[in-house]
């Protein structure tokens, strides 16, 4: 029992803080900073790749004028993501070749859940040529905005 209290005096006397041989603000800190990574890869392993549009198709082809501006023809759009899934609820906006709706305004609708859009109706001007093109411009929140895709309109 005496040598037991002579022990623990002499432990209680130590003031070096080490733990065989390494000082304990060292390993405080190796902890510390093996806790932060680990946060930090959790982290990282949790936020997603960004979303984009992946592809904007012209599905009917062009639009041929009879030698008015106004087009019977239907435009559809197919608008797919990144993975080529359909897109529901992108906007997609006609433009260029003076396109409007029926009643005068911009052309535009919203895609439905199997990512198509179309537009019957449509007024375009061509003038002075035979040949033009209408541009489809698509924008939708967390995916961004496309306009590579166009409409050709031949007179």
């Amino acid at each position: 029992m005496r040598n037991m209290q002579h022990l623990i005096k002499k432990l209680g006397k130590n003031k070096k803080g080490s733990i065989e041989g390494l000082p304990l603000q060292l390993m405080i800190m190796i902890i510390i900073a093996t806790m932060g990574t680990a946060i930090l890869v959790g982290w990282m392993g949790s936020i997603d790749s960004p979303k984009h549009i992946g592809s904007v198709e012209v599905v009917s082809g062009e639009i041929i004028l009879d030698g008015n501006s106004t087009s019977d023809g239907a435009i559809r759009i197919y608008v797919s993501d990144q993975d080529g899934n359909p897109l529901g609820g992108a906007t997609v906006v006609l433009s260029g070749l003076g396109v409007t709706d029926g009643n005068g305004r911009t052309a535009y609708k919203t895609t439905d859940s199997r990512g198509y859009a179309e537009f019957e109706h449509l007024s375009i001007t061509l003038r002075g040529a035979d040949i033009g093109f209408i541009t489809v411009n698509v924008s939708m929140s967390e995916y961004g905005e496309n306009n590579t895709a166009r409409v050709a309109v031949i007179s």
